[in-house]
């Protein structure tokens, strides 16, 4: 490597930098375990790009997912499928939704009811792979106003009242007679950083340095302890208040490691204390890494006698975090010490108003344009939003592509204002970058486990395409591995069939992400398992011990539509225009009174109990139950054909036959009936339980366990519009009755559950006048709104986009913010302004 090698290097005692393959076998260990770790875990990380920072109820949230590998030659095989949840002040979840991952986007938008109640929301977003290690989904708290008018809501006063300060010896522990650099980070009840300032004494009361905090509550100060000393330090608070703290003691002997960021390399200083009795020297080995790119890992000698000294340049260093590890002589981890490898002089994103300033309704055009470091352009996808910036309350460095991808995602915790690390690059940046990461903790994997082969469970898979997963488990709920399960689905009408894995996991995959119809799944006997256990996994990670709720804050309760599949809640919700994802909640706590929400409709027209029908657990099925039973609803079945209409009134003058009712239901020699209608007739709507099927479906369930069959004219199905023009039919069983008990039915009957498949959100487009539009074609823009979204930006191999849009009717300033990933696979950003102003 060729680098201006600074004064401070001529006077250490070893310089060490491998590039290459490291030579020795534990080092070669350590590399080919990391290459591994990657390999076998391939994280991924996602970024949400906003159209704005703070929302009020009544608009519509506009954002686009970006899901990324975290090692670059991974990228092609990311996952396909993205989830995206809405997350309550309390801690509830409100909306689930379902997108679809193309070139590594994915577009999406909520539509917040008007009535929302004002506070700080959270989204969080993940992939299905990213579930194994659920520390790192993307999450960003989004502030919304109960109205139009008003900014965003004020944090609450910083005060000392449940404040505390926690301290972090640079690599890990102080050593007696070792100097150290201790970070410390101040923070109010709220988490948030605080300033204070004090002393660090020992227990004579001698002051022995000062500590002062640097950029949102974290600070750093020397110590060189004494050994049989201990220390504390004494904290003043903003309010005038004060606290002790006790420093982390001293150990007697062991290693100390510190970080130092020059201009063109990282210098590392390895200091070591022997124990008694030990020897002056030990080999230990040095071990840096961005990700899965090792930069540095090598073996030397650390005497007692004076520090080791090794360089790192900076030169081929990837952007990221810069993970430090020391291993001692037992090849055990004894130090670590995370930096940051800044992008330097990477891609540059740009955006360019074709002027600054515009007519009112006037077509503005904006230039994207995309390079490499040496100028070459870069192709890339991109999102980007133009907000009026009147009115507009603008998060003070919040979170940005940058800063997710290269920074917050691979830390655990919330990382306060992570905008300003990267908004410039000056001494107090980097200075206060440096403070968070000896203070914000990294765990991506521990090396102790790493090196002996034992990795985490992976149990959620990559999702190339929609899925539904789950395990098999035996008498005692152990997997049950070589199981057969079958999927079965009623409209078309196919099976499929699948082996569990080792750990009894089994996956279907390849959903349209379309189909309504709900599925079985079912877990077939094995040789020593007769009735296997079939478990499906839950889409829905875990928020909190309160569980979940949807929509609290809905003052119409009609809105809220309550549903059934086999014994499984189900809750939707439509907002006008836009179905909002099915969320299954889990509740299935016995409670006496619950109210039965599977009917949205009046009194049935007639209502047939199964408990009064004598011997109906001979009956073959649902259509025998219905023949006959019913005034002006015909039940034919013949073979493997089934046709129900129902005669009432009806705009059509002659039968109807559903494309479902033309399908096999397994039916055989069932007598005909010829009750032949007088009057027009039609097929009638059918409901499972409150969700709308085909008579497949319906004939699929045993009969013990149907409760209730509601017919419903067509005057009385009025309620479900043009569906039930033709009338309804309302198949309700036990298991979906909230109020059922086990073994209420009048014969032993194992019904596997139904569930509803995988489905994507619909994606809305955004609306955008075309430009030089008619003045009436151009709605008003109001104080903060968005005047223009586009998730699709794509630049060609020239590096350019040009995108064009009619501009507002008022005057005003506006804010335009882009941000995407290279082909590079390099997240950029880029921020303009631009006016439109009327004609004096």
């Amino acid at each position: 490597m060729n680098y201006r090698r600074p004064l401070w290097a001529a006077a250490t005692l070893a310089v060490l930098v491998s590039f290459t393959a490291p030579a020795d076998e534990f080092t070669q260990r350590i590399a080919a375990q990391l290459k591994r770790f990657y390999t076998l875990t391939s994280p991924e990380k996602v970024y949400l790009q906003f159209d704005k920072d703070v929302y009020n109820a009544g608009e519509t949230l506009w954002f686009k997912g970006y899901v990324v590998a975290e090692a670059p030659q991974q990228a092609d095989s990311v996952s396909q499928v993205l989830y995206v949840d809405l997350i309550g002040p309390d801690q509830r979840l409100l909306v689930h939704q379902t997108l679809a991952v193309q070139a590594g986007g994915a577009p999406g938008s909520y539509s917040l009811p008007g009535n929302l109640p004002e506070g700080v929301y959270t989204v969080r977003a993940y992939t299905n792979w990213m579930r194994n290690t659920p520390d790192y989904f993307f999450t960003r708290t989004l502030p919304i106003l109960a109205s139009a008018a008003g900014s965003a809501p004020k944090q609450p006063e910083k005060t000392s009242a449940g404040a505390q300060v926690q301290f972090f010896p640079e690599g890990g522990e102080l050593i007696a007679g070792l100097p150290s650099v201790v970070a410390f980070k101040a923070t109010g009840p709220d988490g948030r950083g605080i300033s204070v300032n004090g002393t660090v004494q020992d227990e004579k009361g001698t002051v022995v340095s000062q500590l002062r905090t640097h950029h949102l509550g974290m600070g750093r100060f020397e110590l060189q302890p004494t050994a049989g000393h201990r220390y504390s330090a004494k904290v003043r608070y903003p309010s005038g208040q004060e606290a002790t703290y006790e420093l982390p003691a001293a150990q007697p002997a062991g290693f100390t490691l510190q970080v130092q960021e020059k201009a063109d390399a990282f210098q590392v200083v390895i200091r070591r204390k022997a124990a008694a009795g030990e020897a002056p020297t030990e080999r230990i080995a040095l071990v840096a890494h961005v990700r899965d790119t090792l930069a540095h890992a090598a073996q030397a000698e650390v005497s007692t006698a004076a520090p080791l000294t090794v360089l790192v340049p900076k030169s081929q260093l990837p952007a990221g975090i810069l993970h430090f590890t020391v291993f001692d002589g037992q090849q055990v981890a004894c130090c670590e010490r995370l930096a940051f490898s800044a992008p330097g002089t990477g891609a540059r994103l740009t955006v360019q108003p074709t002027k600054k300033t515009y007519g009112p309704q006037e077509s503005v055009t904006l230039r994207v344009a995309a390079q490499d470091a040496a100028g070459k352009p870069l192709a890339g996808s991109f999102s980007l939003a133009v907000t009026d910036v009147a009115g507009t309350s603008q998060l003070r460095n919040a979170t940005d592509i940058r800063s997710s991808l290269l920074l917050t995602s691979d830390l655990q915790g919330v990382v306060e204002q992570p905008g300003y690390y990267f908004a410039t690059t000056t001494p107090t940046t980097t200075r206060a970058l440096d403070d968070l990461l000896l203070t914000q903790g990294w765990r991506r994997f521990v090396w102790k486990a790493l090196l002996a082969d034992q990795w985490s469970p992976m149990p959620y898979a990559r999702e190339q395409s929609l899925s539904m997963s789950g395990q098999v488990l035996g008498k005692r709920m152990e997997p049950l591995a070589e199981a057969a399960v079958v999927l079965t689905s009623f409209r078309p009408s196919k099976s499929y069939q699948t082996l569990t894995d080792a750990e009894g996991r089994f996956t279907f995959s390849g959903f349209s992400g379309q189909d309504s119809a709900a599925v079985r799944v079912v877990a077939l006997p094995t040789k020593s398992v007769k009735h296997p256990q079939l478990v499906l996994d839950d889409k829905l990670p875990a928020i909190a011990a309160s569980g979940a709720a949807l929509w609290p804050w809905a003052a119409d309760s009609s809105a809220l539509k309550f549903q059934t599949v086999g014994g499984r809640n189900t809750v939707s919700m439509r907002d006008k225009n836009i179905l909002l994802n099915e969320v299954v909640v889990q509740d299935r706590a016995p409670q006496a009174t619950r109210p039965d929400n599977r009917r949205i409709y009046g009194r049935p027209d007639a209502t047939i109990l199964t408990k009064d029908i004598a011997g109906i657990g001979s009956y073959k099925d649902v259509v025998q139950v219905l023949q006959g039973r019913v005034a002006g609803l015909t039940v034919v079945a013949n073979q493997d054909n089934v046709r129900i209409t129902m005669r009432g009134k009806s705009s059509s003058s002659q039968t109807q036959m559903a494309p479902a009712m033309q399908q096999s239901t397994n039916s055989r020699n069932r007598p005909m009936v010829s009750d032949a209608p007088t009057m027009p007739t039609a097929t009638p709507l059918f409901l499972l339980d409150g969700i709308p099927t085909d008579i497949n479906m319906i004939n699929s369930i045993p009969v013990v366990d149907i409760e209730a069959i509601e017919v419903l004219k067509p005057g009385s199905a009025a309620i479900f519009g043009e569906r039930g023009a033709s009338g309804a039919i309302a198949f309700l069983t036990k298991h979906g009755n909230p109020n059922y008990r086990p073994g209420e039915e009048p014969a032993p009957t194992v019904l596997a559950p139904m569930y509803a498949p995988p489905r994507l959100q619909r994606v809305r487009e955004f609306y955008t006048p075309a430009p030089n539009a008619e003045a009436n074609a151009t709605p008003a823009v109001r104080s903060g709104a968005t005047l223009y979204w586009n998730p699709s930006v794509q630049t060609d191999a020239s590096g350019v986009a040009t995108v064009s849009f009619g501009s507002a009717t008022r005057s005003g300033s506006f804010r335009v913010v882009a941000e995407g990933i290279t082909r590079t696979n390099e997240p950029v950003r880029a921020t303009e302004l631009f006016k439109i102003e009327a004609s004096k």
